[in-house]
């Protein structure tokens, strides 16, 4: 499928990249007295919805945190989380010829039994396949070990003199991860939580009060309506 040209009709009406905060699974499953599983498979499928839009939209990259490293740690809601992690990358996957990218600590991704997933961690983003939607799913991340990841790269690449913000911001594009335009999270939060601290510099934030299962259609449009009636700022 091919997408419009970004930036037409109304130059800056679509994020080039897009990340997304999809909360609210679980309260979801709460509010109508289902199992939580329940709630993470709903949330994996409107995930797949999601990107099809985005996809539609002219979206060129979308970064979805599925599961962060504090959620990680929390062993009693684990089993659950993983089922749903396991559900939304089945999904994804089968969707359609996006590039899809685990974006993680591979060890984290071990130790979690995901060890099916690390082999598409950080290493293989940025492989893009021209012209697709990329999407990047983000397990057991942590913005932080993020940067220290990227700049730890530097520093094996080139040696401690290489390192300067430009060469960070280049090794998490080639990472699959440029700067983000637009973040979107869902059930009410209104902080980031440490998600895309790099990239979300001179980010857009939109906050919805919808749980993400019920983040539909009409929800998006009025999201990219937001995003193009703004004046960017760029941190200004």
């Amino acid at each position: 499928m091919s997408r419009p040209p970004l930036g037409r009709p109304s130059d800056g009406a679509v994020p080039r990249h897009l990340g997304i905060v999809p909360d609210g699974n679980r309260r979801w499953a709460r509010r109508r007295g289902v199992p939580a599983r329940y709630g993470y498979r709903r949330g994996a499928d409107r995930t797949v919805e999601v990107l099809r839009w985005c996809e539609e939209a002219g979206v060129e990259t979308v970064t979805v945190w599925a599961l962060s490293q504090a959620n990680a740690a929390k062993r009693q809601e684990l089993p659950v989380l993983l089922e749903g992690i396991t559900a939304l990358v089945d999904g994804v996957t089968a969707a359609g010829a996006w590039d899809v990218n685990v974006l993680g600590s591979p060890e984290q991704l071990d130790a979690l039994g995901l060890t099916g997933l690390s082999g598409r961690a950080r290493g293989t983003a940025g492989t893009g396949r021209g012209d697709g939607l990329r999407v990047n799913l983000a397990v057991a991340y942590d913005g932080h070990e993020e940067i220290v990841a990227a700049a730890h790269a530097v520093i094996a690449e080139g040696g401690v003199e290489a390192l300067d913000s430009a060469a960070v911001g280049r090794r998490l594009e080639r990472w699959g991860q440029p700067g983000c335009d637009l973040i979107l999270r869902t059930s009410g939060e209104q902080r980031l939580s440490g998600f895309l601290l790099w990239q979300s510099l001179t980010a857009e934030l939109y906050f919805t009060p919808e749980h993400w299962p019920d983040f539909d259609r009409a929800a998006f449009d009025a999201m990219l309506a937001s995003f193009a009636g703004r004046e960017r700022r760029f941190g200004a």
